[in-house]
Protein backbone atom coordinates (compact mmCIF):
# COMPACT_ATOMS: atom_id res chain seq x y z
CA UNK A 1 0.00 0.00 0.00
CA UNK A 2 1.48 3.37 -0.97
CA UNK A 3 2.28 5.72 1.89
CA UNK A 4 0.59 9.08 1.62
CA UNK A 5 2.63 11.87 3.15
CA UNK A 6 0.73 14.35 5.22
CA UNK A 7 1.37 18.05 4.70
CA UNK A 8 3.24 19.70 7.52
CA UNK A 9 0.76 21.84 9.46
CA UNK A 10 1.42 25.57 9.42
CA UNK A 11 2.85 26.58 12.80
CA UNK A 12 1.11 29.95 12.42
CA UNK A 13 -2.37 29.49 13.80
CA UNK A 14 -3.44 33.02 12.91
CA UNK A 15 -1.97 35.95 10.99
CA UNK A 16 -3.29 39.40 11.86
CA UNK A 17 -2.45 42.76 10.33
CA UNK A 18 -3.08 45.40 12.97
CA UNK A 19 -2.19 49.02 13.71
CA UNK A 20 0.10 49.90 16.60
CA UNK A 21 -0.81 53.39 17.89
CA UNK A 22 2.02 55.67 19.00
CA UNK A 23 1.80 58.46 21.57
CA UNK A 24 1.25 61.10 18.87
CA UNK A 25 -1.52 59.13 17.16
CA UNK A 26 0.62 57.76 14.30
CA UNK A 27 -0.24 54.14 13.48
CA UNK A 28 2.35 51.55 12.51
CA UNK A 29 1.52 48.49 10.42
CA UNK A 30 2.24 45.39 12.49
CA UNK A 31 1.87 41.74 11.51
CA UNK A 32 1.08 39.41 14.40
CA UNK A 33 1.79 35.71 13.93
CA UNK A 34 0.10 33.62 16.63
CA UNK A 35 1.05 30.07 17.67
CA UNK A 36 -1.42 27.28 18.12
CA UNK A 37 -2.85 27.04 21.61
CA UNK A 38 -4.42 29.48 24.01
CA UNK A 39 -1.50 31.66 25.12
CA UNK A 40 -0.52 34.11 26.32
CA UNK A 41 3.03 33.83 24.97
CA UNK A 42 6.28 35.78 25.22
CA UNK A 43 6.62 38.03 22.18
CA UNK A 44 9.47 38.50 19.71
CA UNK A 45 9.48 41.80 17.81
CA UNK A 46 11.42 43.16 14.86
CA UNK A 47 11.11 46.72 13.50
CA UNK A 48 12.72 48.09 10.32
CA UNK A 49 12.14 50.25 7.22
CA UNK A 50 12.37 47.53 4.53
CA UNK A 51 8.79 46.13 4.33
CA UNK A 52 8.35 43.59 7.11
CA UNK A 53 6.14 41.34 4.99
CA UNK A 54 9.38 40.05 3.48
CA UNK A 55 10.32 38.64 6.89
CA UNK A 56 7.58 36.03 6.56
CA UNK A 57 9.39 34.08 3.83
CA UNK A 58 12.86 35.52 3.44
CA UNK A 59 14.01 36.97 6.72
CA UNK A 60 17.19 36.87 8.72
CA UNK A 61 15.50 34.29 10.99
CA UNK A 62 12.78 31.78 10.10
CA UNK A 63 9.76 33.41 11.73
CA UNK A 64 7.59 30.31 11.39
CA UNK A 65 10.05 28.36 13.50
CA UNK A 66 9.90 31.14 16.09
CA UNK A 67 6.12 30.78 16.15
CA UNK A 68 6.37 26.98 16.27
CA UNK A 69 8.52 27.33 19.38
CA UNK A 70 5.67 29.09 21.15
CA UNK A 71 6.43 32.78 20.58
CA UNK A 72 4.05 35.51 19.53
CA UNK A 73 5.91 37.11 16.59
CA UNK A 74 5.41 40.78 15.70
CA UNK A 75 6.76 42.31 12.48
CA UNK A 76 6.54 46.11 12.26
CA UNK A 77 7.23 48.76 9.64
CA UNK A 78 8.81 51.78 11.30
CA UNK A 79 7.26 55.24 11.05
CA UNK A 80 6.99 56.58 7.52
CA UNK A 81 7.78 53.30 5.73
CA UNK A 82 5.63 50.96 3.67
CA UNK A 83 2.42 50.20 5.59
CA UNK A 84 3.03 52.65 8.45
CA UNK A 85 1.92 56.24 8.76
CA UNK A 86 4.11 59.28 9.39
CA UNK A 87 7.34 60.74 8.07
CA UNK A 88 10.56 58.72 8.19
CA UNK A 89 13.40 60.37 10.12
CA UNK A 90 16.12 57.69 10.26
CA UNK A 91 17.50 56.80 13.69
CA UNK A 92 16.14 59.91 15.43
CA UNK A 93 12.55 58.64 15.65
CA UNK A 94 13.18 55.17 17.00
CA UNK A 95 13.59 55.70 20.75
CA UNK A 96 10.08 56.97 21.45
CA UNK A 97 8.48 54.86 18.71
CA UNK A 98 10.27 51.70 19.82
CA UNK A 99 9.33 52.19 23.46
CA UNK A 100 5.70 52.73 22.46
CA UNK A 101 5.73 49.62 20.27
CA UNK A 102 7.12 47.41 23.06
CA UNK A 103 4.60 48.78 25.58
CA UNK A 104 1.71 48.20 23.15
CA UNK A 105 2.83 44.66 22.33
CA UNK A 106 3.47 43.63 25.94
CA UNK A 107 -0.02 44.84 26.95
CA UNK A 108 -1.85 42.81 24.33
CA UNK A 109 -3.86 39.85 25.66
CA UNK A 110 -1.90 37.45 23.43
CA UNK A 111 1.38 38.45 25.14
CA UNK A 112 2.49 37.34 28.61
CA UNK A 113 4.10 40.74 29.21
CA UNK A 114 7.65 39.92 28.16
CA UNK A 115 9.22 40.98 24.86
CA UNK A 116 12.47 40.13 23.07
CA UNK A 117 13.70 41.78 19.88
CA UNK A 118 15.81 40.59 16.99
CA UNK A 119 16.98 41.87 13.62
CA UNK A 120 19.94 42.90 11.49
CA UNK A 121 21.29 46.30 10.45
CA UNK A 122 18.64 49.01 10.97
CA UNK A 123 16.55 46.41 12.79
CA UNK A 124 19.36 46.20 15.33
CA UNK A 125 19.33 49.98 15.87
CA UNK A 126 15.64 49.85 16.69
CA UNK A 127 16.27 47.35 19.48
CA UNK A 128 18.67 49.53 21.44
CA UNK A 129 16.57 52.61 20.68
CA UNK A 130 13.48 50.98 22.21
CA UNK A 131 15.43 50.05 25.32
CA UNK A 132 16.84 53.56 25.71
CA UNK A 133 13.41 55.05 25.09
CA UNK A 134 12.11 53.31 28.22
CA UNK A 135 10.71 49.83 27.66
CA UNK A 136 10.60 47.81 30.90
CA UNK A 137 8.94 44.86 29.17
CA UNK A 138 11.92 44.50 26.82
CA UNK A 139 14.01 41.68 28.31
CA UNK A 140 16.35 40.53 25.51
CA UNK A 141 18.07 41.98 22.44
CA UNK A 142 19.51 39.98 19.52
CA UNK A 143 21.11 42.55 17.18
CA UNK A 144 23.00 41.45 14.07
CA UNK A 145 25.34 43.40 11.78
CA UNK A 146 24.76 46.39 14.01
CA UNK A 147 25.81 50.04 13.65
CA UNK A 148 23.93 50.87 16.87
CA UNK A 149 27.01 51.89 18.84
CA UNK A 150 28.27 54.80 16.77
CA UNK A 151 27.68 56.64 13.51
CA UNK A 152 31.42 57.29 13.18
CA UNK A 153 32.92 53.80 12.96
CA UNK A 154 31.70 52.28 9.71
CA UNK A 155 28.19 53.78 9.50
CA UNK A 156 28.76 57.34 8.25
CA UNK A 157 32.50 57.62 8.80
CA UNK A 158 35.57 55.47 9.35
CA UNK A 159 38.73 56.96 10.77
CA UNK A 160 37.39 60.43 10.06
CA UNK A 161 36.66 59.66 6.39
CA UNK A 162 33.05 59.77 5.12
CA UNK A 163 31.59 56.38 4.17
CA UNK A 164 30.36 57.83 0.90
CA UNK A 165 29.73 54.59 -0.98
CA UNK A 166 27.57 52.85 1.61
CA UNK A 167 25.63 56.06 2.26
CA UNK A 168 24.83 56.29 -1.45
CA UNK A 169 23.91 52.61 -1.60
CA UNK A 170 21.57 52.77 1.39
CA UNK A 171 19.78 56.04 0.65
CA UNK A 172 19.47 55.54 -3.12
CA UNK A 173 18.65 51.84 -3.33
CA UNK A 174 17.07 50.94 0.03
CA UNK A 175 15.27 54.12 1.12
CA UNK A 176 14.45 56.29 -1.90
CA UNK A 177 12.03 54.00 -3.81
CA UNK A 178 9.40 53.78 -1.07
CA UNK A 179 9.98 57.40 -0.05
CA UNK A 180 9.15 58.53 -3.58
CA UNK A 181 5.93 56.52 -3.76
CA UNK A 182 4.72 58.25 -0.57
CA UNK A 183 4.93 61.76 -1.99
CA UNK A 184 1.49 63.40 -2.09
CA UNK A 185 1.31 64.50 -5.73
CA UNK A 186 2.13 62.98 -9.10
CA UNK A 187 4.16 66.08 -9.96
CA UNK A 188 6.39 65.67 -6.88
CA UNK A 189 6.81 61.97 -7.53
CA UNK A 190 7.84 62.55 -11.13
CA UNK A 191 10.37 65.24 -10.15
CA UNK A 192 11.91 62.92 -7.55
CA UNK A 193 12.07 60.04 -10.03
CA UNK A 194 14.03 62.27 -12.40
CA UNK A 195 16.45 63.08 -9.59
CA UNK A 196 16.65 59.38 -8.76
CA UNK A 197 17.56 58.59 -12.37
CA UNK A 198 20.22 61.30 -12.27
CA UNK A 199 21.71 59.74 -9.13
CA UNK A 200 21.77 56.35 -10.83
CA UNK A 201 23.65 57.83 -13.81
CA UNK A 202 26.10 59.54 -11.47
CA UNK A 203 26.76 56.25 -9.65
CA UNK A 204 27.21 54.40 -12.95
CA UNK A 205 29.71 56.95 -14.30
CA UNK A 206 31.50 57.44 -10.98
CA UNK A 207 30.58 61.13 -10.77
CA UNK A 208 28.68 60.45 -7.54
CA UNK A 209 31.80 59.37 -5.65
CA UNK A 210 34.78 61.02 -7.36
CA UNK A 211 37.04 63.58 -5.72
CA UNK A 212 34.94 66.49 -4.44
CA UNK A 213 31.63 64.66 -5.06
CA UNK A 214 30.46 65.19 -1.50
CA UNK A 215 30.55 68.96 -2.04
CA UNK A 216 29.40 69.06 -5.67
CA UNK A 217 25.83 70.07 -4.81
CA UNK A 218 24.12 67.66 -7.21
CA UNK A 219 20.33 67.75 -7.28
CA UNK A 220 19.79 64.26 -5.85
CA UNK A 221 16.54 62.78 -4.56
CA UNK A 222 15.57 63.65 -0.99
CA UNK A 223 16.84 60.48 0.67
CA UNK A 224 20.27 60.84 -0.90
CA UNK A 225 20.41 64.54 0.00
CA UNK A 226 19.64 63.58 3.59
CA UNK A 227 22.53 61.10 3.64
CA UNK A 228 25.03 63.48 2.03
CA UNK A 229 24.02 66.23 4.44
CA UNK A 230 24.92 63.93 7.34
CA UNK A 231 28.35 63.26 5.82
CA UNK A 232 28.99 67.00 5.71
CA UNK A 233 28.27 67.35 9.42
CA UNK A 234 31.26 67.77 11.79
CA UNK A 235 32.42 64.56 13.43
CA UNK A 236 31.25 65.77 16.85
CA UNK A 237 27.81 66.84 15.61
CA UNK A 238 24.88 65.89 17.87
CA UNK A 239 23.14 64.53 14.77
CA UNK A 240 25.60 61.63 14.71
CA UNK A 241 24.53 60.64 18.22
CA UNK A 242 20.81 60.48 17.43
CA UNK A 243 19.62 56.93 18.06
CA UNK A 244 23.15 55.69 18.88
CA UNK A 245 24.26 54.31 22.24
CA UNK A 246 27.92 55.39 22.20
CA UNK A 247 27.51 57.41 25.41
CA UNK A 248 24.79 55.21 26.92
CA UNK A 249 26.00 51.61 26.98
CA UNK A 250 25.66 51.66 30.78
CA UNK A 251 21.89 51.73 30.22
CA UNK A 252 21.96 48.35 28.47
CA UNK A 253 21.17 46.06 31.39
CA UNK A 254 19.43 43.22 29.54
CA UNK A 255 21.00 40.14 27.93
CA UNK A 256 22.35 40.74 24.41
CA UNK A 257 23.20 38.25 21.67
CA UNK A 258 25.37 39.89 18.98
CA UNK A 259 25.87 38.44 15.49
CA UNK A 260 28.48 39.77 13.07
CA UNK A 261 30.35 38.99 9.87
CA UNK A 262 34.07 39.25 9.18
CA UNK A 263 33.24 41.10 5.96
CA UNK A 264 30.34 43.17 7.26
CA UNK A 265 30.52 46.94 7.03
CA UNK A 266 29.48 47.12 10.70
CA UNK A 267 31.93 44.55 12.08
CA UNK A 268 33.82 47.24 14.01
CA UNK A 269 30.88 48.64 15.97
CA UNK A 270 29.52 45.13 16.55
CA UNK A 271 32.76 44.05 18.24
CA UNK A 272 33.29 47.33 20.08
CA UNK A 273 29.76 47.05 21.45
CA UNK A 274 30.56 43.50 22.57
CA UNK A 275 33.69 44.73 24.37
CA UNK A 276 31.86 47.56 26.12
CA UNK A 277 28.96 45.39 27.21
CA UNK A 278 31.37 42.74 28.47
CA UNK A 279 33.25 45.30 30.56
CA UNK A 280 29.94 46.56 31.91
CA UNK A 281 28.95 43.02 32.90
CA UNK A 282 32.29 42.50 34.68
CA UNK A 283 31.90 45.78 36.56
CA UNK A 284 28.25 45.33 37.55
CA UNK A 285 27.74 41.59 37.66
CA UNK A 286 25.02 41.95 35.03
CA UNK A 287 24.42 39.69 32.04
CA UNK A 288 27.45 39.18 29.79
CA UNK A 289 26.88 39.55 26.05
CA UNK A 290 27.08 36.60 23.70
CA UNK A 291 28.78 36.80 20.30
CA UNK A 292 28.64 34.90 17.02
CA UNK A 293 30.79 35.98 14.04
CA UNK A 294 30.84 34.13 10.74
CA UNK A 295 32.64 34.55 7.40
CA UNK A 296 29.71 36.60 6.17
CA UNK A 297 29.07 39.91 4.46
CA UNK A 298 26.35 42.36 5.43
CA UNK A 299 23.68 40.56 3.42
CA UNK A 300 25.18 37.20 2.45
CA UNK A 301 25.36 34.42 5.03
CA UNK A 302 26.22 31.65 2.55
CA UNK A 303 29.87 31.32 3.63
CA UNK A 304 30.96 32.11 0.06
CA UNK A 305 32.14 35.56 -0.97
CA UNK A 306 34.41 37.15 -3.57
CA UNK A 307 35.10 33.78 -5.17
CA UNK A 308 36.19 32.07 -1.94
CA UNK A 309 34.26 29.22 -0.32
CA UNK A 310 34.88 28.78 3.41
CA UNK A 311 33.54 25.25 3.42
CA UNK A 312 30.36 23.33 4.27
CA UNK A 313 30.18 24.53 7.86
CA UNK A 314 30.43 28.24 7.07
CA UNK A 315 26.87 29.08 6.10
CA UNK A 316 24.22 30.42 8.43
CA UNK A 317 22.18 27.38 7.51
CA UNK A 318 24.87 25.07 8.80
CA UNK A 319 25.07 27.06 12.01
CA UNK A 320 21.25 27.23 12.12
CA UNK A 321 20.97 30.79 13.36
CA UNK A 322 17.27 30.37 14.02
CA UNK A 323 17.85 27.43 16.37
CA UNK A 324 20.71 29.28 18.03
CA UNK A 325 18.48 32.29 18.65
CA UNK A 326 15.65 30.12 19.93
CA UNK A 327 17.89 28.41 22.46
CA UNK A 328 19.09 31.81 23.64
CA UNK A 329 15.60 33.35 23.82
CA UNK A 330 14.40 30.27 25.70
CA UNK A 331 17.23 30.71 28.21
CA UNK A 332 16.63 34.45 28.68
CA UNK A 333 12.83 34.67 28.50
CA UNK A 334 11.84 31.24 29.82
CA UNK A 335 14.66 30.43 32.22
CA UNK A 336 16.18 27.50 30.35
CA UNK A 337 19.86 26.79 30.94
CA UNK A 338 22.24 28.21 28.30
CA UNK A 339 23.76 25.41 26.24
CA UNK A 340 26.87 26.87 24.62
CA UNK A 341 29.95 28.99 25.38
CA UNK A 342 29.38 32.74 25.17
CA UNK A 343 31.51 33.26 22.03
CA UNK A 344 31.50 31.38 18.75
CA UNK A 345 33.62 32.65 15.85
CA UNK A 346 34.54 31.17 12.49
CA UNK A 347 38.28 30.79 12.06
CA UNK A 348 39.03 31.55 8.44
CA UNK A 349 41.95 29.76 6.82
CA UNK A 350 41.38 26.79 9.11
CA UNK A 351 37.70 27.03 8.06
CA UNK A 352 36.11 25.84 11.26
CA UNK A 353 34.18 27.25 14.21
CA UNK A 354 35.91 28.02 17.50
CA UNK A 355 34.08 28.34 20.81
CA UNK A 356 35.64 30.40 23.57
CA UNK A 357 34.75 32.30 26.73
CA UNK A 358 35.66 35.71 25.31
CA UNK A 359 36.96 37.51 22.24
CA UNK A 360 39.84 37.90 21.85
CA UNK A 361 40.62 34.67 23.73
CA UNK A 362 42.39 35.07 27.06
CA UNK A 363 45.62 33.59 25.67
CA UNK A 364 45.88 36.07 22.78
CA UNK A 365 49.16 37.98 22.77
CA UNK A 366 50.29 41.01 20.76
CA UNK A 367 52.58 40.58 17.77
CA UNK A 368 54.25 43.48 15.98
CA UNK A 369 55.58 43.09 12.44
CA UNK A 370 57.70 45.99 11.24
CA UNK A 371 57.67 47.43 7.75
CA UNK A 372 61.23 47.46 6.39
CA UNK A 373 62.68 49.63 3.59
CA UNK A 374 63.21 46.46 1.56
CA UNK A 375 59.49 45.68 1.52
CA UNK A 376 59.56 42.96 4.18
CA UNK A 377 57.52 42.43 7.34
CA UNK A 378 59.95 41.61 10.13
CA UNK A 379 59.75 40.96 13.91
CA UNK A 380 62.21 43.82 14.58
CA UNK A 381 62.66 47.24 12.93
CA UNK A 382 65.72 47.52 10.72
CA UNK A 383 67.48 50.12 8.65
CA UNK A 384 65.92 53.46 7.86
CA UNK A 385 64.28 55.08 4.90
CA UNK A 386 60.95 55.56 3.26
CA UNK A 387 58.77 54.30 0.45
CA UNK A 388 56.92 56.81 -1.66
CA UNK A 389 53.61 56.85 -3.44
CA UNK A 390 51.80 59.57 -5.35
CA UNK A 391 48.21 60.34 -4.33
CA UNK A 392 46.24 61.69 -7.28
CA UNK A 393 42.62 62.40 -6.30
CA UNK A 394 41.65 62.32 -9.97
CA UNK A 395 42.68 58.65 -10.14
CA UNK A 396 41.73 57.03 -6.80
CA UNK A 397 42.52 53.44 -5.91
CA UNK A 398 39.38 51.35 -6.58
CA UNK A 399 37.65 49.47 -3.78
CA UNK A 400 38.11 45.72 -4.15
CA UNK A 401 36.29 43.59 -1.60
CA UNK A 402 36.62 43.96 2.14
CA UNK A 403 33.97 44.75 4.74
CA UNK A 404 31.82 46.86 2.45
CA UNK A 405 28.16 47.53 1.65
CA UNK A 406 28.19 48.97 -1.86
CA UNK A 407 26.61 48.62 -5.29
CA UNK A 408 27.68 46.48 -8.26
CA UNK A 409 30.39 45.72 -9.17
CA UNK A 410 31.88 46.50 -5.75
CA UNK A 411 31.08 43.37 -3.76
CA UNK A 412 32.19 42.45 -0.25
CA UNK A 413 34.48 39.66 0.86
CA UNK A 414 38.07 38.37 0.63
CA UNK A 415 38.69 39.62 -2.89
CA UNK A 416 42.02 39.08 -4.64
CA UNK A 417 44.01 42.33 -4.50
CA UNK A 418 46.56 41.44 -7.18
CA UNK A 419 45.35 43.99 -9.73
CA UNK A 420 45.07 46.73 -7.09
CA UNK A 421 48.53 45.96 -5.73
CA UNK A 422 50.00 46.42 -9.21
CA UNK A 423 49.12 50.13 -9.14
CA UNK A 424 52.02 52.54 -8.57
CA UNK A 425 50.09 54.29 -5.76
CA UNK A 426 49.85 51.08 -3.69
CA UNK A 427 52.93 49.93 -1.75
CA UNK A 428 53.23 46.51 -0.12
CA UNK A 429 55.24 44.61 2.49
CA UNK A 430 55.19 40.87 3.11
CA UNK A 431 56.74 38.10 5.13
CA UNK A 432 58.50 35.14 3.61
CA UNK A 433 56.48 31.95 3.17
CA UNK A 434 55.38 30.79 6.63
CA UNK A 435 56.83 27.53 7.92
CA UNK A 436 54.10 27.11 10.53
CA UNK A 437 50.51 28.32 10.77
CA UNK A 438 49.96 31.71 12.39
CA UNK A 439 46.52 32.37 13.86
CA UNK A 440 45.30 35.93 14.32
CA UNK A 441 42.33 36.06 16.66
CA UNK A 442 41.53 39.56 17.83
CA UNK A 443 42.43 43.14 17.02
CA UNK A 444 44.30 44.22 13.89
CA UNK A 445 45.88 47.65 13.61
CA UNK A 446 48.73 49.59 12.05
CA UNK A 447 51.00 52.46 13.03
CA UNK A 448 52.14 54.43 9.98
CA UNK A 449 54.79 57.14 10.10
CA UNK A 450 54.00 59.44 7.22
CA UNK A 451 55.38 62.54 5.54
CA UNK A 452 53.38 64.30 2.84
CA UNK A 453 53.73 67.27 0.53
CA UNK A 454 50.07 68.10 1.12
CA UNK A 455 48.23 69.46 4.15
CA UNK A 456 46.10 66.34 4.59
CA UNK A 457 46.38 62.65 3.71
CA UNK A 458 44.26 59.53 3.83
CA UNK A 459 46.01 56.32 4.83
CA UNK A 460 44.31 53.07 3.78
CA UNK A 461 45.85 49.88 5.20
CA UNK A 462 44.96 46.34 4.17
CA UNK A 463 45.99 43.05 5.77
CA UNK A 464 46.11 40.31 3.13
CA UNK A 465 46.75 36.58 2.97
CA UNK A 466 49.07 35.95 0.01
CA UNK A 467 48.50 32.40 -1.21
CA UNK A 468 51.19 30.22 -2.81
CA UNK A 469 49.52 30.70 -6.21
CA UNK A 470 50.05 34.48 -5.94
CA UNK A 471 46.49 35.46 -5.04
CA UNK A 472 46.47 38.14 -2.33
CA UNK A 473 43.15 38.07 -0.49
CA UNK A 474 42.08 40.85 1.85
CA UNK A 475 41.50 39.79 5.45
CA UNK A 476 40.92 43.18 7.13
CA UNK A 477 41.31 46.84 6.26
CA UNK A 478 40.94 50.35 7.64
CA UNK A 479 41.49 54.03 6.94
CA UNK A 480 42.52 57.18 8.79
CA UNK A 481 42.44 60.80 7.62
CA UNK A 482 45.53 62.65 8.76
CA UNK A 483 43.63 65.77 9.80
CA UNK A 484 41.49 63.56 12.10
CA UNK A 485 44.46 61.74 13.63
CA UNK A 486 43.57 63.04 17.11
CA UNK A 487 39.83 62.36 16.81
CA UNK A 488 38.42 59.36 18.67
CA UNK A 489 37.10 57.16 15.82
CA UNK A 490 34.10 55.98 17.87
CA UNK A 491 32.98 59.08 19.79
CA UNK A 492 34.17 61.79 17.39
CA UNK A 493 35.76 63.75 20.20
CA UNK A 494 39.06 65.51 19.59
CA UNK A 495 40.28 68.28 17.35
CA UNK A 496 41.02 68.22 13.64
CA UNK A 497 43.98 70.05 12.19
CA UNK A 498 46.12 70.26 9.06
CA UNK A 499 49.34 68.41 8.40
CA UNK A 500 52.50 70.42 7.92
CA UNK A 501 54.17 69.50 4.62
CA UNK A 502 57.49 67.76 5.15
CA UNK A 503 56.85 66.92 8.80
CA UNK A 504 56.60 63.32 10.01
CA UNK A 505 53.37 62.19 11.71
CA UNK A 506 52.44 58.97 13.48
CA UNK A 507 49.03 57.86 12.25
CA UNK A 508 47.20 54.94 13.86
CA UNK A 509 44.82 52.94 11.66
CA UNK A 510 42.23 50.55 13.13
CA UNK A 511 41.63 47.51 10.92
CA UNK A 512 39.02 46.24 13.40
CA UNK A 513 39.47 42.50 14.11
CA UNK A 514 39.59 39.09 12.54
CA UNK A 515 39.92 35.37 13.21
CA UNK A 516 42.19 34.00 10.50
CA UNK A 517 44.90 31.37 10.20
CA UNK A 518 47.74 32.06 7.78
CA UNK A 519 48.69 28.57 6.61
CA UNK A 520 52.20 27.24 5.94
CA UNK A 521 53.46 28.42 2.57
CA UNK A 522 51.29 31.55 2.74
CA UNK A 523 52.62 35.06 3.36
CA UNK A 524 51.29 37.87 5.54
CA UNK A 525 51.01 40.96 3.39
CA UNK A 526 50.28 44.62 4.14
CA UNK A 527 49.21 47.15 1.51
CA UNK A 528 49.10 50.91 2.02
CA UNK A 529 47.20 53.17 -0.36
CA UNK A 530 45.93 56.78 -0.38
CA UNK A 531 42.29 55.95 -1.17
CA UNK A 532 39.63 53.30 -1.70
CA UNK A 533 36.78 54.51 -3.88
CA UNK A 534 33.76 54.35 -3.92
CA UNK A 535 33.92 53.00 -0.38
CA UNK A 536 35.43 56.11 1.16
CA UNK A 537 35.28 59.75 0.16
CA UNK A 538 38.32 60.57 -1.97
CA UNK A 539 40.57 62.90 0.00
CA UNK A 540 41.84 66.07 -1.62
CA UNK A 541 45.28 66.10 0.09
CA UNK A 542 44.43 69.61 1.28
CA UNK A 543 43.05 70.47 4.69
CA UNK A 544 39.69 72.21 4.97
CA UNK A 545 37.97 73.35 8.19
CA UNK A 546 34.61 71.85 9.09
CA UNK A 547 31.97 72.67 6.50
CA UNK A 548 34.49 73.90 3.95
CA UNK A 549 35.94 72.32 0.82
CA UNK A 550 39.51 72.54 -0.46
CA UNK A 551 40.23 71.81 -4.15
CA UNK A 552 42.11 68.54 -4.71
CA UNK A 553 45.83 68.49 -5.40
CA UNK A 554 48.26 65.72 -6.18
CA UNK A 555 50.60 64.97 -3.27
CA UNK A 556 53.51 62.67 -2.55
CA UNK A 557 53.29 60.54 0.59
CA UNK A 558 56.33 58.85 2.13
CA UNK A 559 55.93 55.95 4.57
CA UNK A 560 58.90 56.00 6.93
CA UNK A 561 60.47 52.85 8.34
CA UNK A 562 63.24 51.84 10.72
CA UNK A 563 63.99 52.08 14.42
CA UNK A 564 63.46 55.85 14.54
CA UNK A 565 60.15 55.75 12.64
CA UNK A 566 58.82 52.21 13.25
CA UNK A 567 55.83 51.79 10.95
CA UNK A 568 54.32 48.45 11.89
CA UNK A 569 51.42 46.00 11.81
CA UNK A 570 49.74 45.13 15.13
CA UNK A 571 48.11 41.72 15.58
CA UNK A 572 46.49 39.69 18.35
CA UNK A 573 47.70 36.11 17.85
CA UNK A 574 47.12 32.82 19.64
CA UNK A 575 49.66 30.05 19.95
CA UNK A 576 47.19 27.51 18.63
CA UNK A 577 43.47 27.63 17.83
CA UNK A 578 41.24 26.82 20.80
Amino acid sequence: MPVTSRPTPDPVAERREVACPLRDGTRLRTLLLLPHGTGPWPALLTRHPYDVTREEDDGYLDVRRLVAAGYLVALQDVRGRFGSEGVFDPCAQEEADGADAVAWLSARPECDGTVGMWGASYASDTQFAALLGGAPALRALAPAMTPALSALDGFRFRGGVPELGSTLAWTHYAIAPDAITRLPSAREREAERRRQEATERAITTGEAYGAGALHAGRDAEGSVRWGLDRLREPLDSPRHRAGKIVDRTDAVGVPVLLTGGWFDVFLGPTLELYRRLRRRAEDTGGPAPRLVVGPWTHDDFSGRAAGLDFGPDASAGSVDLTALHLRWFDAVLRGDAPDSPPVRVFLMGADRWVETAEFPPSDARPLELYLTPEGALAPEPSGSGGRRLVSDPASPVPTCGGAVLLFAPFGAGPADQTAVEARPDVVSWRTGPLEEPLTVMGAVGAVVHLVTTGTDADVVVRLCDEHPDGASRVVADGVRRGSARSVDPVTGRGGRGPLEPGRAYEITVDLWSTAHTFLPGHRIRVDIAPSSSPRWDVGTNTYAPEGKFAPPVTAEHTILQGAARPSRLLLDVVASPV
